[in-house]
């Protein structure tokens, strides 16, 4: 009787064991409720990225001693009062925590958004990025993500499916018959109030000094810039604002590059072209002359700060109303881009109140991983 005691006591110890193993075999889940589920390495990965935003708003303080990671002599930042870009302060490891739970909202609320809205993702994109990402894997993410838990497919879900979703939730809101449906007019207005088209070339009014080397005659670059002379400064100014006053007498800009190709033996195109939003902070000398510049205006402008730095442009701001066909039509693959610069900030918000609205409960288990973890780590 005493052996089966002692039988049934190990019998009965294995299968707590066993059982123990099991669950700890068990997927765990930061989110999971119907057909949205988030590996608890997701919320790993946020808390990772958000350890490593909070320690560069701590660098910025004069506290921070960059060579020991430490604060005010021996203390970890985790427990320094950081700011962050939006000017919100909080101590660094309440920060990094707060962060990373918002994230794995936003992303609960990015892939329920997504399946409510019928969306898909092509699995042939799928695979072409999942490649991408194998490789950066592979090349040293594998090593250091693992260490804390973080999976190649946590990797990959929280770095490209679930942004993947978001872009395919944003085209089906806002576009034809989407629930909030951006019409053409309103499109076309915003792409022609707030984008801008130009085209330039230019000139650099500087050369490399060379000098000689050697009994050949040989020339080696110093790698010292130096002012062009004032006569060749003079004659490309009198050059560039003789095509400036071409494109504006209505020669097309294509003829005026070749004339300018033409007349330096240059053999490589040498335009710039874009369009797009010129923020009204852009600190950029050549973008605020564009942003000050009237549709169909052409003019020669120099930009440079130091002699040796200088350059010649001639510039075209190119009359808006010639892209709007390019930028809005329904077929356009530009049109997506225009009609994110004008919804992304109204669907971020739509996201955040969404999250808010679902009340969303985030898994016991995001408890048991703390900031420090990737302190210990380092």
């Amino acid at each position: 009787m005493k052996n089966f005691s002692k039988i049934l006591c190990v019998v009965l110890a294995l299968v707590i064991a066993l059982s123990a193993a099991a669950c700890s075999l068990t997927p765990q889940f930061a989110y999971e409720k119907d057909d949205v589920k988030l590996p608890i390495g997701v919320y790993i990965y946020y808390l990772y990225n958000a350890y490593s935003q909070a320690q560069s708003y701590a660098q910025k303080s004069e506290l921070y001693d960059s060579a020991t990671g430490k604060y005010d002599g021996k203390k970890s930042f985790l427990k320094m009062e950081i700011t962050d870009d939006d000017g919100k302060t909080a101590v660094a490891e309440d920060w990094i925590k707060d962060k990373a739970a918002e994230n794995t909202k936003t992303a609960v609320a990015t892939m329920t958004k997504f399946n409510e809205l019928g969306c898909t993702l092509d699995q042939t994109e799928i695979d072409q990025a999942k490649s991408y990402y194998k490789n950066y894997w592979e090349q040293g993410y594998s090593e250091q993500l693992e260490s804390y838990g973080i999976s190649f497919d946590s990797f990959f879900m929280a770095g490209y499916t679930v942004t993947a979703m978001e872009g395919e939730a944003f085209k089906a809101e806002y576009g034809t018959n989407g629930p909030s449906a951006v019409s053409n007019e309103e499109l076309t207005k915003y792409f022609t109030d707030n984008y801008v088209s130009y085209k330039y070339f230019s000139a650099n009014l500087y050369k490399t000094e060379t000098t000689s080397t050697g009994e050949e005659g040989s020339s080696t670059d110093t790698g010292t810039d130096v002012a062009l002379s004032q006569d060749e400064i003079a004659a490309y100014q009198k050059s560039f604002d003789s095509y400036a006053s071409k494109l504006s007498s209505g020669t097309s800009f294509d003829d005026v590059v070749k004339e300018y190709m033409s007349d330096y033996n240059i053999e490589e195109d040498p335009r710039t072209e874009n369009v797009e939003v010129i923020s009204e902070d852009d600190t950029d000398e050549l973008k605020k002359t564009i942003k000050d510049m009237k549709d169909g205006q052409a003019m020669t402008v120099t930009i440079g700060k130091e002699e040796n730095t200088k350059q010649i442009y001639v510039i075209y701001r190119e009359p808006i109303a010639d892209k709007v066909e390019e930028y809005t039509a329904a077929d356009s693959d530009n049109r997506n881009s225009v009609l994110s610069s004008m919804k992304h900030e109204d669907f971020d918000k739509l996201l955040e109140e969404y999250a808010e609205k679902m009340d969303i409960k985030l898994s016991s288990s995001c408890d048991s991983y703390k900031p420090s973890m990737f302190e210990a780590k380092k």
